[in-house]
């Protein structure tokens, strides 16, 4: 492919978790095939010091970083806390705004893509409009926040996405629904499926008895892990309902629980005791930083996702990046991904005894699981490369803008 000779600000402006991980594939990509690329991040950008070939720019949010740096109670996802730090960002946000567009102006950037997930991008967007720059915006969920939408959500996104020259969208299912829901026409929402997370995988694995033995685990005992934000849409509930069912078909069993919850985990903590579940579940209820996952992902024999909604998940690409099988829920975007039998199943969302068959019956043979995380991988190096998509997005995207 012949090298694209426009600049390109990509702006990602929570600068952690999965969504960063996502820009960061992406820009490394496209700056590998030829483009000027600029990323405008968080002042605490997680991925600071991972190798690049994009320009870095983390200064947005840098009150906010300020403030967090005097009081950590703060950086909370629930609760009050989550809501103050939210405030103080939104306040802040007009100076990113400001910030951005001199950018864009001074740099002669012609191309801006958002990466994001929030309604306060529309204030750069009509920033970026008013500069007459073309705007590309990746929808990473149809539903704001996972949560219910409601009328101001649909007016609002509606003229979010029609100020956008093209929108972006990492399922087949998810781009229907965007249009349906806020009449966005089908030709500039294009499908990109969500990519690789092989970034994470160092270079040594970890043995999986050995990452076993370093959480605690017996070397024998079979492992699901459930990764990731805790919150209502990703069905914690579900696995924690279905694992007695599972314990007494495999025996041995242990559901690691890893990730920050954004919502009261005292529901989860009360199924686990009423289950009596307190041996077969370890907790690991924060953040965890980028050098800590790959013990996780090695000492897990499947990795479950009994979400009720998504659009696409990173963390299904990370299980593939791991060479992990797969239990999920019979969702778009993870119909699209999934070879059913080949590298996981798929069951009913909310189905307790589906999920806990379907787990039994990959957990109960160690070549099934072997087999099917060789699968994993094979998805993510064939697949779901970043090459591939890098290279659409040149041709399909910016060369339409």
């Amino acid at each position: 492919m012949e090298p694209f000779a426009t600049k390109l600000l990509m702006i990602e402006s929570i600068g952690d978790g999965g969504i960063a991980h996502y820009a960061y594939n992406l820009i490394n990509k496209l700056a590998e095939k030829g483009l000027d690329v600029t990323l405008l991040t968080g002042k605490r950008y997680e991925l600071s010091e991972m190798p690049r070939r994009f320009k870095l720019c983390n200064r947005m949010f840098r009150i906010a970083a300020y403030v967090l740096k005097r009081w950590p109670v703060l950086d909370q996802e629930s609760g009050a806390p989550a809501v103050l730090r939210r405030a103080i960002k939104v306040m802040e946000y007009p100076l990113n705004t400001l910030e951005a567009v001199f950018h864009v102006l001074s740099e002669n950037v012609r191309i801006v893509h958002l990466q994001s997930v929030n309604l306060i991008e529309l204030m750069m967007v009509i920033a970026f409009r008013i500069a007459g720059r073309k705007v590309v915006y990746t929808i990473h969920n149809v539903m704001p926040r996972h949560q219910k939408l409601r009328f101001y959500h649909r007016v609002l996104y509606r003229a979010l996405y029609s100020l956008c020259h093209e929108l972006i969208i990492n399922s087949a299912k998810g781009r229907e629904e965007v249009v349906e829901l806020f009449r966005v026409s089908r030709r500039k929402n294009r499908v990109m499926p969500h990519r690789d997370y092989k970034c994470l995988v160092p270079a040594e694995p970890i043995p999986k008895e050995k990452a076993k033995e370093a959480l605690g685990l017996e070397k024998n005992c079979r492992t699901i892990l459930f990764f990731g934000a805790i919150r209502e849409s990703k069905g914690l509930d579900s696995i924690l309902r279905a694992l007695p069912a599972i314990k007494s078909r495999v025996g041995g069993v242990k559901l690691l629980i890893v990730g920050e919850p954004w919502e009261n985990y005292e529901k989860y903590k009360k199924l686990i005791r009423e289950n009596k579940l307190e041996e077969q579940v370890l907790e690991r209820l924060d953040y965890v930083p980028n050098q800590e996952v790959p013990l996780y992902f090695f000492a897990t024999d499947l990795v479950v996702l009994p979400y009720r909604e998504i659009t696409q998940s990173g963390i299904l690409q990370m299980a593939y990046a791991f060479a992990k099988p797969v239990v999920a829920t019979d969702l778009g975007g993870f119909r699209e991904a999934i070879e059913e039998g080949k590298n996981g199943c798929l069951v009913p969302v909310g189905d307790i005894q589906a999920l806990a068959e379907k787990c039994s019956l990959v957990l109960a043979d160690e070549e099934s699981i072997q087999r099917m995380g060789e699968h994993s991988r094979r998805l993510a190096d064939e697949r779901f490369s970043w090459d591939l998509i890098a290279e659409r997005t040149i041709r399909e995207v910016y060369g339409a803008c």
